[in-house]
């Protein structure tokens, strides 16, 4: 199998066949999918007792679409910055997802759970739509016709600003590829997060510090991180066996594949980059290699990070 995940990385060098590669990410292109992500990063703010209410929000990795921040502008927030690295986002299709997500929102559809999802975390204590977090009266507000008009208005014509009736203005910013913390303002957003995109980050020193310098006081992050193989090997942790230079040959050409940092990684640079953690949770799986199997880089990790399937971070900016 490893040997078939080195020619593949190897083919990633012929200019041929870089139009084969795949485009997409998956996820995303889901309107439950994003419907359920967002509801659960919300959710789990106002259980921690954080700002759960966003008006300037950033995304790292958004992927197929920008449906997870299309769910932010539909509950309250009136700026949207998305970043990526690869442009797979499109216009026809984050205007499909708008129309579907206003039919959730409005029927206050229950949020999509572990079901339906099962690899989709952080896990939430109930699944029930969050109406004390989405009230009456703020979804009136979030989802009075101009207001969606104005979200979509700015879906077909990114990086303009839409302007309601009463005077709110709308925007939408994707800004691929990113790779300069400047691209954001510092002190600008009120909320920060990312779904399953962390663990593909290469420089994640300089990422986790830009992440915390656009906050402003007060402001959240929220991130879900995941450290399974990706199907690369047959145990779900056996990236973890591989030795850098076969590593380098997998990955080939790719802008991206996983940096293979554990959670205590993750943990430490979220720490080191200012941010008090208010919440850490992880989803543990028994380990299915031994110890002795380990690549020598990775031979150091602690129990709890080898047999740590997941984690859910957010933190506050003081």
């Amino acid at each position: 199998m490893i040997l078939m995940r080195v020619a593949r990385g190897l083919l990633t060098y012929v200019p041929a066949i870089e139009k084969y590669m795949p485009r997409s990410t998956g996820g995303t292109d889901s309107a439950r999918y994003c419907y359920s992500v967002w509801l659960r990063h919300l959710a789990m703010a106002h259980a921690s007792k954080l700002p759960a209410d966003p008006r300037v929000v950033g995304e790292l990795g958004p992927g197929d679409s920008l449906g997870i921040g299309v769910m932010a502008l539909l509950t309250g927030a009136s700026q949207y910055v998305g970043l990526d690295v690869v442009e797979y986002a499109d216009t026809s299709r984050n205007l499909a997802l708008l129309d579907e997500l206003v039919r959730l929102l409005v029927n206050r559809a229950a949020v999509p759970d572990d079901q339906e999802f099962p690899e989709v975390k952080p896990y939430l204590a109930s699944y029930e739509f969050p109406a004390r977090v989405l009230t009456d009266d703020r979804l009136k507000r979030a989802l009075s016709p101009a207001r969606v008009a104005a979200i979509r208005r700015a879906l077909e014509h990114v990086g303009e600003t839409m302007r309601t009736e009463n005077g709110e203005e709308i925007t939408i910013t994707y800004r691929v590829p990113w790779f300069d913390p400047t691209v954001i303002q510092r002190g600008s957003l009120d909320m920060v997060y990312s779904q399953a995109v962390l663990e593909h980050v290469d420089d994640l020193v300089t990422t986790y510090n830009a992440l915390a310098a656009w906050l402003k006081p007060g402001g959240v992050a929220s991130h879900q991180v995941g450290f399974v193989s990706h199907g690369i090997t047959p145990e779900w942790n056996g990236h973890w066996t591989i030795s850098d230079p076969v590593w380098k040959l997998i990955r080939g050409k790719r802008p991206y594949l996983l940096n293979r940092e554990p959670a205590s990684t993750h943990v430490k640079l979220l720490r080191e980059s200012g941010l008090e953690i208010v919440k850490e949770e992880r989803v543990h799986k028994p380990s299915d290699i031994s110890r002795d199997r380990l690549a020598p880089r990775f031979r150091y990790f602690s129990d709890d990070d080898l047999t740590t399937k997941a984690i859910f971070l957010q933190a506050i900016k003081r």
